[in-house]
């Protein structure tokens, strides 16, 4: 499942490039100085080194070894500023950009957020892939719909209060312990604290709410007070935690819940699950499912298309059959672990009396779609 990554948001995994030339040519416009490595690094100055259109809205260089952010004032309508995987240590120079809406500075070298307090337009800030450890200095941000902080060294959810109209909400890969300081983001639809300390699972009141990940934390028991909290989640992402035991009853309450993963946890009981009318998809592999029957318990569930069962005990159990075994529970699911029901092999053991052996025979289930 999502490990916190969507198409939508920032990169999986990475960090600042650094890009160094032996004795480079310093021209004019570029400043030098030393890498990590101790090679010599030229950094280029935006409107000098590497020019910008004065009547263009947007501005895009990636890898570019831009150090500093400078000479915007020729664009005065900019809209949106996106200078990835750079050199850039400092937020700063944005005050002739009134107009801009989205700055996207992942994958550099930002310590603090800061700068921004010009920028009444801005609605999509990421700063992924930094070095960021505080949540600061985004009072003036009320605009802001999206906002990625993912991979820095953030420890509190903070300084977010003023930021109601926020709609997604990344903070994942930091070192956050809490889930706090999110109670006024009445309009958040997407919350992602995957790789983070989390140690419970309990949210305030977010009626909106409708993609939520805390994989990959240090959750031990499960909160029905979350069920209550996030009614309208269609995606909850919990794999990678060490809850344990069966999975409450009170996730009935999220009827709109079309996404489950609880994959690489304990939980031993799942018949909860077939109160979800909406669920497409119930990631439970390798936990503690044992019995056909605790998975039979599920079998009314007419809208499961996905099942990632594996790793459980119940795969060894039914052993050559188990897959044929699940199919059969489940007459509209198309797949089952990481292959299309489609592509199922049966397994067909011969009579005792005969000679023992197996023939692997492809079917083609039928489902309906």
């Amino acid at each position: 499942m999502p490990d916190d990554t969507r198409t939508a948001g920032p990169p999986a995994s990475g960090g600042g490039p650094q890009e160094s030339r032996q004795d480079p040519p310093v021209s004019p416009g570029e400043s030098e100085s030393e890498g990590e490595t101790g090679s010599p690094v030229t950094y280029l100055r935006l409107g000098v080194d590497l020019e910008l259109d004065p009547t263009s809205d947007a501005i895009t260089y990636q890898t570019s070894r831009i150090h500093k952010i400078e000479n915007l004032q020729i664009c005065p309508h900019l809209k949106r500023l996106a200078l990835n995987a750079n050199d850039i240590e400092k937020i700063e120079n944005l005050e002739s950009t009134p107009e801009l809406e989205e700055l996207e500075l992942y994958q550099n070298r930002v310590r603090k957020i800061e700068g921004l307090s010009t920028l009444s337009h801005l609605r999509v800030l990421d700063l992924s892939f930094n070095k960021v450890r505080k949540i600061e200095n985004l009072e003036t941000a009320v605009k802001l719909v999206k906002l990625y902080l993912s991979s820095n060294k953030i420890q509190v959810i903070e300084g977010l209060e003023t930021l109601t109209r926020l709609e997604l909400l990344e903070l994942g890969s930091n070192r956050i312990r809490e889930i706090q300081g999110i109670a006024t983001l009445t309009e958040l639809k997407e919350l992602w604290l995957g790789k983070n300390k989390i140690t419970e699972m309990k949210l305030p009141p977010l009626l909106n709410l409708q993609r939520l990940s805390i994989q990959s934390n240090r959750l031990t028991r499960w909160n029905d007070s979350l069920f209550s909290s996030c009614p309208s989640l269609e995606e909850l992402y919990l794999s990678h935690n060490r809850l344990t035991g069966a999975i409450p009853e009170a996730i009935g309450k999220l009827k709109k819940l079309k996404i489950l993963d609880l994959g690489a946890n304990a939980v031993d009981d799942m018949r909860a699950v077939a109160q979800l009318p909406e669920l497409e998809e119930l990631w439970i592999n390798d936990n503690h499912i044992s019995s056909l029957e605790a998975v039979k318990a599920l079998n009314s569930m007419d809208s499961l298309r996905t099942l990632y069962l594996e790793g459980n005990p119940i795969h060894a159990n039914l052993g050559p059959s188990y897959r044929q075994n699940i199919v059969q529970i489940f007459p509209k699911l198309q797949q089952l672990d990481a292959l299309l029901v489609s592509e199922t092999v049966n397994i067909i053991q011969r009579p005792l009396s005969g000679k023992v052996g197996a023939t692997k025979q492809k079917s083609i289930m039928k489902h309906n779609a």
